[in-house]
Formats: structure tokens, C-alpha cells, sequence
């Protein structure tokens, strides 16, 4: 989201993602899987991206980035090459794949807000890499966070922002100022006008966040 640094429930969605790679490298090594975890965010990669990089994801798709199969496939098999018989693939479910055209999947349902509700990417890649199962000697399994990167524990960061961002939200409705989002930026709670909020998002991720993360597409 434009104008804030982070959005409250961020910080706590991505320790579940971290989490859940965390538990998911003891199967996939044990039994040689190629792990597939979709996550959310639609149209941005920020989830997919930073809990991919905490959680020691081996590929990593958004929709920043359209990516093709080829090119995962080709991915597990250096990995092979290199005596790793598993791996770990985080996929956004905006991800889209240069096989469709660069089109996103869909559920083919529409939400409160008429948008076309994603979902489904993780088992697509899936039935993908089954076609290669000669080449690929890894069965692929999928895991679908969605929800569960919505509730539970919230984290003390995340507890401390919302606390920071509604004490100013309050604060703001007391002046009687209207039209505008509370964000964090740096150490510091802003006000940001609605306008320049909607103009500008979402904010996708940057380029040097994706090639830090070392993105394969």
C-alpha cells in the first residue's frame, strides 16, 4: 500500500509464511518433494518476496515478474545437479505465467469489491511440473496459506503499529480531519491524503528487492 512502509497485519503474515517454510524444508528434504506454497497479495509480491527470503525459498514467482515454466524447471534441475533432491517454490497468487499469456488465475468468482477473486496458481505450476516428471525426478505438493496468514497471534510489531496508527487515527478524527490514511513511514505515524494513496497503488516491489531475493522467472 502507497505511503506506508507497512500495513497492519503484514509484519504477522509474513512470520507465518516464514514459519510455514520452516516446517515444510524437514518434509520436502525427507521425502524429495518440490514444495509449492501460494501465498497472497495479489498483484504485488511483497508477502511472496520477503517470506521467501526468510524462509530460504529455492524459487521464488510474483507478479511483478511473468515466469515460465521452462525456466523453473530448469531451476530443480540445477538443483538436482548439485545433490539438492528437494526444493521450495513460493508462489504469489497473482504470479503470472508467460504460458497464459501472462494472464493471472482465477477462481472465476467476483469478491465484495468486484474484484476477480486469485487462487489456483499453486496447483497449476503443479500439474506443470508433473509433465516433466522424467526430467524431474521431484513429486510436487502444494500448501495454500490464504487464510491462515489472516488470523492467529498477531506479533508484538504488528501489535505496536496498530496500537501507534489508531492512537493518530483517533487523534485525527478529533480534529475533525477526514479523507485520510494513518502510514508509517521511517519511525514516524503520517497522515496521507486517500488521493494520493489510490493514485498510487499498489506499490509493487522494487527491482533491487528482486534481484536481492534472486527471483527466478
Amino acid at each position: 500500500l502507497w505511503g506506508t512502509d507497512y500495513s497492519i497485519g503484514f509484519p504477522t503474515a509474513l512470520s507465518i509464511v516464514t514459519e510455514a517454510l520452516d516446517r515444510l524444508h524437514t518434509t520436502s528434504h525427507a521425502h524429495h518433494r518440490a514444495m509449492i506454497v501460494e501465498v497472497m497479495g495479489r498483484d504485488a509480491g511483497w508477502i511472496a518476496v520477503l517470506g521467501g527470503m526468510a524462509g530460504g525459498a529455492d524459487v521464488i514467482l510474483i507478479p511483478e515478474r511473468p515466469f515460465s515454466v521452462k525456466d523453473v524447471v530448469a531451476r530443480l534441475k540445477k538443483r538436482l545437479e548439485l545433490g539438492k533432491r528437494f526444493s521450495i517454490i513460493v508462489v504469489a497468487e497473482g504470479a503470472r505465467p508467460v504460458e497464459l499469456g501472462g494472464k493471472q488465475v482465477t477462481q472465476g468468482e467476483v469478491d465484495a469489491f468486484g474484484h476477480v477473486q486469485l487462487g489456483g496458481i499453486g496447483y497449476w505450476l503443479a500439474a506443470r511440473l508433473r509433465e516433466h516428471k522424467d526430467e524431474l525426478p521431484l513429486t510436487p505438493r502444494v500448501t495454500v496459506l490464504a487464510y491462515l496468514q489472516r488470523g492467529g497471534i498477531a506479533t508484538a510489531f504488528d501489535r505496536l503499529l496498530a496500537t501507534r496508527l489508531g492512537v493518530k487515527a483517533v487523534e485525527l478524527a478529533l480534529e475533525g480531519r477526514s479523507g485520510i490514511m494513518v502510514g508509517i513511514q521511517g519511525e514516524k505515524v503520517t497522515p496521507v491524503p486517500l488521493e494520493e494513496v489510490a493514485a498510487n497503488s499498489p506499490r509493487l516491489v522494487p527491482d533491487e528487492l528482486i534481484e536481492l531475493a534472486g527471483i527466478f522467472y
